[in-house]
């Protein structure tokens, strides 16, 4: 069946949107990960230290949930535009979000997980209500782009693995933070939530 002209123009402008929010997106992640990253050859934990994993994890669900997106087994009950606007407003919070947390961070930001000798705790910006904003915003990202497809198989595949190896990742960041930092960290875990204020 052929869509009207202008439902069809609607979803292409729609389409073409979200590939320039992706591409710009992509540049993003790229341009942290060159600027951040630390080498290192041995190393426990290395899967979930490093951020190699958690990209292969988002390469894999993401072809998953855009070939489940194409089967439409269990289509979201939300109107085609307005599932648009919801996603658009939640992946540009989390871009936002995710710059925010790397900018507060400065110097101490990485994608390897890694403690420096004059690495000091940081508690203002969006670190004073959750401890890994950045990992909101990435979370929130990826939410964004299950609604935009419309499916929720696709969502659950896109989010749920994403999910599972971030939380893997948190635990051993938060073993590194508490071996650094002590008992500041214990006391900061307490008036702090990990990933959403108040609630986790």
């Amino acid at each position: 069946m052929r869509l009207p002209d202008e439902t069809h123009n609607t979803m292409t402008s729609i389409q073409l949107f979200w590939l320039f929010l992706g591409t710009t997106w992509a540049a993003i992640e790229i341009a942290i990960a060159l600027k951040t990253r630390v080498q290192f050859t041995t190393t426990a934990q290395f899967e979930y230290r490093s951020e190699r994993l958690i990209w292969l994890v988002v390469a894999l669900a993401l072809i998953a949930a855009l070939w489940l997106k194409q089967q439409h087994l269990m289509p979201l009950p939300i109107a085609m535009l307005n599932r648009q606007i919801i996603a658009i407003g939640f992946f540009v919070a989390g871009i936002a979000l995710r710059c925010t947390a790397v900018f507060s961070l400065g110097v101490f930001f990485s994608t390897t997980v890694i403690t420096q000798d004059s690495h000091i705790l940081i508690e203002y910006g969006p670190y004073q209500f959750i401890r890994h904003p950045a990992y909101t915003g990435l979370l929130s990202s990826f939410f964004a782009a299950g609604i935009a497809m419309g499916d929720g198989l696709a969502l659950l595949t896109l989010f749920c693995p994403i999910a599972y190896v971030l939380v893997q990742r948190i635990y051993i960041e938060e073993q590194w933070l508490n071996e650094h930092f002590g008992l500041a960290y214990d006391d900061y875990c307490l008036r702090t939530k990990k990933l959403i204020p108040w609630l986790y």
